[in-house]
């Protein structure tokens, strides 16, 4: 279905009335009538290699919730040269504790990963599926709290797998003052950052 979903964009993005007859999605006579003069990037999401490699083929770029390098190079492998996208998770608070239990009230099933979350039909199933996350694992995964070194951290894992456009998911309570914490004590040490060389 994601296939076809792509076939479909970029097939109404030649302008005209377009159809398509796929196995999964129809469409018939239908048309963009405003499309821009540059249109914009699609960054396909991918959880696996599978999806990766079709990033390369019909996306203008990849998108990741995962610091996997592999992603990166099954992208590259298959022809994508395109930006590569991947959302960190974060959650600011002025203490640990604080960032922790928000992420566990509002954003726990994000420890379930892509494979677990694709499956999952509804609210009350993840929530079953989420009955044994804790706050301390929530703080294995995200950054928690006001502390940057953390924060620079979990990012670095993106970084060093190979991604080169970080999105900060902040699931911590205070929108404003994680953008202060960001201006003032994190953004100036996040462009500073460079990939590691593996460890041999």
């Amino acid at each position: 279905m994601l296939r076809e979903a792509l076939e479909i964009i970029r097939l109404l993005w030649q302008g005209g009335y377009r159809s398509y007859d796929g196995t999964h999605l129809q469409l018939e006579d239908a048309r963009v009538f405003d499309l821009p003069d540059e249109l914009p990037v699609i960054a396909v999401a991918a959880g696996g290699p599978d999806a990766a490699a079709l990033a390369a083929e019909l996306g203008d770029g990849l998108f990741a919730t995962q610091p996997e390098a592999e992603l990166v190079e099954t992208y590259h492998s298959a022809g994508g040269g395109g930006p590569l996208y991947a959302e960190a998770p974060v959650a600011w608070a002025p203490d640990e504790q604080t960032a922790a239990r928000a992420v566990h009230e509002t954003t726990r099933w994000a420890l379930t990963g892509w494979k677990v979350m694709s499956e999952l039909p509804n609210p009350v199933n993840f929530d079953a599926a989420t009955t044994t996350v804790t706050e301390d694992d929530v703080k294995q995964k995200f950054a928690c709290g006001p502390d940057p070194e953390r924060h620079v951290e979990v990012v670095r894992q993106f970084v060093d797998a190979g991604f080169d456009h970080v999105v900060l998911q902040n699931a911590g309570p205070d929108p404003d003052g994680f953008i202060d914490f960001f201006r003032s004590g994190l953004a100036g040490r996040l462009h500073e950052l460079s990939p590691q060389p593996a460890a041999v």
